[in-house]
């Protein structure tokens, strides 16, 4: 994600800070990695911990859906035989065009120390059966795998039960002369504007939850917002809610943000 912060980080609030709307998915399905050294970004905090990494992935020759499944089947067949952490695992498949990656491959880890033995795990046992068996299929490179610390701020009222779902990256700078304490302000706003959406429209299963990058890069957001909703359709009619309101004019005056939409699988929970 160095250049990952550039594009994949150069995510939106209820709704998201845009107007997108979904579009559809440009893909077809719904080595050794670098550690890293636990540092002040890594330490415990009042959040839950976790450490959500993402592994960007470029389709083979032989790419299917029915491929692709085949390949997550055997995946985790591995990760239960072996010696992993690993919370929960999803994919995501781009709502925009871009020739960096086809999809991306998601893990949940409970540290960067789970994180880092279970990169060395696989490197010793599992890559290269891996690798050839995704010959042709999918590829991945070292240095596309990016790691974020997960603060979870808001929870779904209504739990997502299936296996798809809809997401939005915001990453987000400052305007100039704003900082933390609007941030916080925003943050409250956006509770009650929250609230007030469910109120009118009935209990959903929108989240949202704020990354923050274990590695440099040139230009860091300020903040990076993840919203999550269970379907297409909520995700449209959040977004709509939100166009033109008070809490987007209230986001625009305190900050610059890049988005970047997703359809997500979950592969492992």
């Amino acid at each position: 994600m160095r250049y990952l912060i550039s594009v994949f980080l150069t995510f939106s609030v209820l709704a998201g800070c845009s107007s997108e709307q979904p579009v559809e998915a440009t893909s077809e399905a719904p080595e050794t990695m670098q550690t890293i050294e636990p540092s002040a970004i890594d330490e415990a905090s009042d959040d839950s911990g976790l450490y959500v990494e993402y592994v960007w992935h470029k389709e083979g020759e032989n790419f299917s859906q029915e491929a692709l499944m085949e390949k997550v089947i055997l995946w985790n067949q591995m990760i239960d035989a072996g010696e992993y952490e690993i919370n929960r695992a999803n994919l995501l498949f781009p709502r925009q065009e871009t020739e960096d990656y086809d999809f991306v491959w998601v893990m949940l880890w409970p540290s960067v120390e789970a994180r880092n033995a279970g990169w060395a795990y696989w490197a010793a046992n599992d890559e290269a059966e891996w690798a050839e068996a995704t010959a042709g299929v999918l590829s991945y490179r070292e240095e596309d795998a990016f790691l974020f610390r997960l603060s979870r701020e808001r929870t779904a009222t209504v739990p997502n039960t299936t296996s798809v779902y809809e997401n939005q990256f915001s990453f987000c700078f400052y305007n100039e002369g704003k900082g933390d304490a609007d941030f916080a302000a925003f943050q409250t706003a956006h509770t009650d504007f929250v609230g007030a959406y469910e109120t009118e429209k009935g209990p959903g299963s929108y989240a949202y939850v704020l990354l923050t990058p274990t590695f440099e890069t040139e230009q860091t957001p300020d903040f990076v917002w993840l919203d999550l909703w269970a379907s297409a359709e909520e995700k449209a009619d959040g977004l709509a809610y939100f166009e033109g309101s008070e809490l987007q004019t209230q986001l625009g005056d305190m900050a610059t943000c890049n988005l970047l939409g997703f359809e997500g699988l979950n592969i492992r929970s």
